[in-house]
């Protein structure tokens, strides 16, 4: 047999909660022509067993244990080693849908993208997770809008070669590496497709662990740091990597000012799908 079509990678760090959730959604795919690539940074609980257990289930797959716990570093590992043409980069958290490979698969054929990735779902059916799931795919698009094109690193796919050409993504960042690699790839005069189906649900488990506001201001910071000043080479704020960091925590919610956020949140909406539709 030759290689697969696609490499999914996913790096992980005690992940045994949420893991099984993924594998399970990879079982499923309607499309099978795909390796999966864990790339484990030596996690104290047993997200490597979890692996093992479902290995038998996946089409093909390999288990890397890296050295180093770094999210970059991680995905290199795992992209350099892996066999496919196109490498899907997911989340240990993200949950996707049993045609998600089939979908991506045949529009990697009808548009022959070099680099793309997804619009985003949310996890939950609270109205705020919705919201900031659109403003998310808004993001996006406004981000392509001024070449400064955003792909997160838990969903983003590429072809091997493409990666291999960028040199991967940079090791040395302590944020926004996702968008650094995507920025390098655009500057090589490769599009950033953004595809709005088949969509990958993105979790909220950082902001229901941290506060939304809380994680919304730090991905502001960062991203204001990353446009004016460039790559992040230094810690801003304290942003660990790992499932056993988000421990979701009971939060009073102000209902008067969550209505007040929502309203401001859908009236800058209108006026970006104004702007996209003009």
């Amino acid at each position: 047999m030759g290689n697969p079509y696609f490499s999914v990678i996913i790096p992980t760090l005690n992940e045994e909660k949420y893991l099984p959730k993924l594998l399970k959604d990879l079982v499923k795919q309607t499309y099978q022509d795909f390796e999966v690539v864990l790339v484990d940074g030596k996690s104290d609980d047993k997200t490597v067993e979890v692996f093992k257990e479902f290995s038998r289930e996946l089409p093909k797959q390999q288990l890397i244990i890296s050295q180093k716990r770094n999210v970059g570093h991680q995905r290199n590992l795992g992209g350099f080693a892996a066999c496919g043409k196109y490498l899907i980069f997911f989340d240990a958290d993200v949950h996707v849908e049993p045609t998600f490979m089939e979908e991506v698969h045949l529009a990697s054929i009808k548009q022959g993208f070099k680099f793309a990735t997804t619009w985003i779902a949310a996890d939950s059916n609270k109205s705020i997770d919705k919201t900031l799931a659109l403003l998310s795919n808004l993001g996006q698009e406004l981000s392509k809008a001024i070449d400064k094109p955003f792909s997160g690193g838990f969903n983003t796919i590429v072809l091997k070669s493409v990666f291999e050409k960028v040199k991967g993504y940079r090791e040395d960042l302590k944020m926004n590496e996702d968008q650094d690699l995507a920025i390098r790839v655009y500057k090589k005069n490769i599009d950033v497709v953004i595809l709005q189906e088949p969509k990958v649900t993105f979790s909220y488990r950082r902001f229901r662990s941290e506060g939304r506001l809380t994680v919304l201001r730090k991905y502001a910071k960062a991203l204001v740091y990353f446009y004016l000043k460039g790559p992040i080479t230094h810690e801003l704020f304290e942003y660990k990597m790992g499932g056993h960091v988000h421990k979701e925590k009971k939060r009073k919610i102000n209902l008067a000012k969550l209505n007040t956020y929502l309203k401001t949140i859908e009236k800058m909406q209108k006026k970006v799908v104004k702007i996209l539709s003009e």
